[in-house]
């Protein structure tokens, strides 16, 4: 289905996206980990959502970007808790 191609091209855009932000954030940067937790378990819960759906290359796409997003929370964490 040509849904599936479209929404995984945005989602794998959208990924692609936050790689220089994950690089600022593993260089010791941070950004608000409220905002990347929240966005990481909403891209999981979308992913799941598609997975039900058998739209299998979305499920990809999305479970890369929420994936992405785990990481600048991962790493923003850390770097706030070597700033206290």
């Amino acid at each position: 289905m040509w849904q599936d191609i479209v929404i995984a091209l945005v989602g794998l855009s959208f990924g692609l996206m936050l790689f220089p932000q994950l690089r600022d954030v593993i260089h010791g940067k941070s950004i608000n980990i409220y905002t990347a937790g929240f966005t990481t378990a909403g891209l999981y819960v979308l992913a799941l959502t598609f997975f039900t759906l058998e739209m299998w290359i979305t499920v990809i796409a999305e479970t890369f970007a929420g994936t992405v997003w785990f990481l600048l929370f991962f790493f923003s964490v850390i770097n706030k808790r070597k700033t206290k």
